[in-house]
């Protein structure tokens, strides 16, 4: 009776080992997908934050060239408004 015994709980020490096994090797197939999946989406995060970090350096960069391009127009409406009232005057004094 005591063998009998035995082989029955070697029998269901196999088969609770084949389904720790199954249950283990499935498993760590999720857990392997899983890890997978947060990585490309922390990896699609950090590539969306450094595509909106060019994006918001290039408006930057834009909007200084249209600053310095108004300031030079400014510049150059002074000038040619001061050049005006300079050949006004020197043709007043031909007159």
């Amino acid at each position: 009776m005591s063998g009998g015994l035995i082989l029955l709980g070697v029998m269901g020490l196999f088969f609770l080992s084949m389904y720790l096994y199954a249950y283990g090797t499935t498993n760590y197939a999720v857990n392997k997908e899983e890890k997978a999946r947060k990585r490309r989406l922390l990896e699609a995060q950090e590539k969306e934050q450094r595509i909106k970090a060019e994006m918001a350096e290039r408006q930057k960069q834009r909007e200084e060239q249209y600053r310095i391009a108004n300031t030079r127009s400014l510049e150059i409406q002074k000038e040619l408004k001061r050049l005006e009232k300079l050949k006004q005057t020197h043709t007043k004094v031909e007159a």
